[in-house]
């Protein structure tokens, strides 16, 4: 079961896997900054990073690398990514059915979410 929410400054997306909630800040007509709040649900394991969106002009979306990331309230590094920390935490067996049950899911929302934010939607 999927618990999906997005209200223009917020999204949920929940399912057994894992819990995203993310929070938007419009800086301009194409830059949004969002701040990520994610639980592994198996591990009970919190991560946290924020992140700068920005349209191009032909209109695609580039994702700035991740800022402040964090695990368990403990700053992981400007180069741990969410693939290396959970790779690391899960094994690369664990990170790729995580990743298939739930970021897939969260990918595809977040970039729906962030074109209709940035009037492409």
């Amino acid at each position: 079961m999927i618990y999906y929410l997005f209200n223009g400054e917020k999204s949920v997306l929940k399912n057994d896997a894992g819990e995203i909630t993310t929070t938007f800040q419009k800086v301009s007509e194409s830059q949004v900054n969002i701040e990520v709040e994610m639980k592994h649900e198996d591990t009970s394991t919190h991560a946290t990073f924020r992140k700068q969106v920005v349209a191009k002009e032909d209109g695609r979306l580039h994702h700035y690398p991740i800022q402040k990331f964090a695990v368990r309230g403990i700053n992981a590094g400007e180069h741990n990514t969410v693939k290396k920390y959970f790779t690391h935490l899960l094994g690369e067996e664990g990170y790729q059915e995580f990743r298939e049950q739930f970021l897939k899911e969260y990918t595809v929302r977040q970039d729906l979410e962030l074109n209709r934010l940035i009037g492409k939607g």
